[in-house]
């Protein structure tokens, strides 16, 4: 019917699809070599190398992270840094102790919400050997299922070639390697994440707000992903999300003892100060570590904050393939939090690979070039230090917030290309005698796929 909102659940109104907007680039002189890559894909020969190919990239995965994880269990004391600190405050907690009280947990600062003891509770019940090699197994296996899941999401198999290549490059990333030898509870948000990607993709809109408000309750890190119920206006999805930390923190203050002391600790997180500074890639540090006065730092955040929310209300309008508008969305606002918030540290990238995975769907903003150029500074390659005159830490958080802000420029950017492509396209003069042709009803918009996590469940 004209004038309505299609019931599809995602808030955005269907649009039709036009050629001209179909694409976020304009031709390029690739279009010859591209067409014989199609033809190439569809011949025997090229079946037999892809088998082999994934094959052999599921085995260099495999070899590497095993490697790697056989690396950092000989850590020592400080493996697992964070989720020992976790762990010494779930003792404390579980002894009747104060959780937040740097005595208590042998001067370790735990920040998280009293909720989160609530959550983290088995932790107590283990030893700190296991503790540390368990959650080093953990951090590996969830990583590596968020990246097959989300493979599946974007309509690959979750056991492709697509899946061991970002599990293979990732073993080499900063992010990576910074969280396998942390085991911080991101590596938590960053599967919540996917599996909210998994559940709001097939409609599942409620469980979604489940799993994220348990992702909030240990760590509120996803916070800003709450705007994607706004955007898709499903308003009990959405009750629910707040109501699971609200209730959890409510038993939280109930049991735990002296739980307002975690307001005396947060000022650590809204102020850096120390070597904390040059490990934050938000701008108010990054900016400050460069020399730039406050002010412009001010508006640099503020400006950071509006071109988020243009960019996140042109994903949700323009992406008609729903896994990709769902996993745009969420992410350009995650980088708006990690760029204009206080607090943006190495491993806070993880959350940020299922985006860099849609590059893999025709018509991504992430099939640009730019974008990967900005994939590779947030992973960690970064030129030399020198090169700023910064030390390796700041260095690397610089790398990271002007990669983060190159993929938002670069989403923007394509976004805004089929902005203008569509609204040419609809003003372009028809031929003499021909009427404007009308969009059949819900055009442009793919329904979720509900197939996405077929190749999981298969045998």
């Amino acid at each position: 019917m004209p004038g309505t909102i299609e019931g599809d659940g995602r808030g955005a109104p269907a649009r039709s699809r036009l050629s001209a907007s179909g694409s976020t680039h304009p031709p390029t002189a690739l279009s010859a070599l591209k067409g014989r890559w199609q033809r190439f894909r569809t011949t025997a020969t090229a079946s037999v190398v892809a088998t082999v190919a994934t094959v052999v990239a599921w085995g260099a995965a495999a070899l590497t992270w095993t490697l790697q994880c056989l690396h950092d269990s000989r850590g020592g004391p400080n493996l697992g840094w964070d989720l020992v600190t976790c762990w010494r405050a779930e003792r404390v907690f579980a002894r009747g102790g104060q959780p937040y009280s740097l005595a208590a947990t042998g001067h370790r600062l735990f920040l998280y919400p009293p909720s989160a003891l609530l959550v983290l509770r088995p932790l107590a019940e283990l030893s700190l050997h296991d503790v540390q090699l368990l959650g080093l197994a953990a951090t590996a296996a969830l990583m590596w299922a968020a990246v097959m899941i989300s493979a599946a999401v974007l309509g690959r198999r979750w056991w492709g070639l697509a899946a061991a290549l970002v599990l293979l490059a990732l073993v080499f990333a900063e992010p990576l390697l910074a969280e396998l030898s942390l085991e911080n509870v991101t590596i938590i948000c960053t599967f919540g994440l996917v599996a909210f990607y998994v559940l709001a993709t097939r409609g599942h809109w409620a469980s979604a707000g489940l799993v994220i408000g348990l992702t909030l309750a240990v760590k509120p890190l996803l916070l800003v992903v709450l705007l994607v119920f706004v955007l898709a206006r499903r308003w009990r999805a959405l009750i629910v999300t707040l109501a699971v930390p609200a209730v959890l923190n409510a038993v939280a203050f109930a049991v735990v003892k002296d739980p307002s002391e975690v307001f005396s600790k947060l000022p650590s997180l809204l102020n850096r100060s120390g070597s904390g500074v040059f490990l934050n890639s938000a701008w108010v540090d990054v900016l400050r570590t460069l020399g730039v006065p406050d002010a412009i730092t001010i508006l640099v955040r503020l400006a950071t904050v509006a071109l988020v929310l243009v960019v996140a209300w042109w994903s949700w309008q323009q992406l008609d393939d729903t896994p990709v508008r769902i996993i745009t969305t969420s992410s350009v606002l995650l980088i708006g939090s990690y760029l204009a918030g206080t607090l943006s540290e190495n491993h806070f990238m993880l959350t940020l690979v299922p985006l860099a995975m849609t590059a893999v769907v025709a018509g991504a903003p992430m099939r640009w070039l730019s974008a990967w150029i900005g994939v590779l500074l947030l992973m960690g390659l970064t030129p030399p230090g020198s090169l700023l005159g910064l030390n390796a830490p700041a260095n690397l958080s610089a790398g990271r917030a002007f990669g983060m802000a190159l993929v938002l420029l670069t989403v923007g950017a394509a976004l805004g290309y089929r902005r203008l492509a569509s609204r040419k396209a609809r003003s372009a003069p028809l031929p003499d005698g021909e009427a404007p042709a009308e969009a059949p009803e819900g055009a442009g918009l793919q329904p979720p796929r509900k197939d996405a996590l077929e190749g999981v469940l298969a045998p």
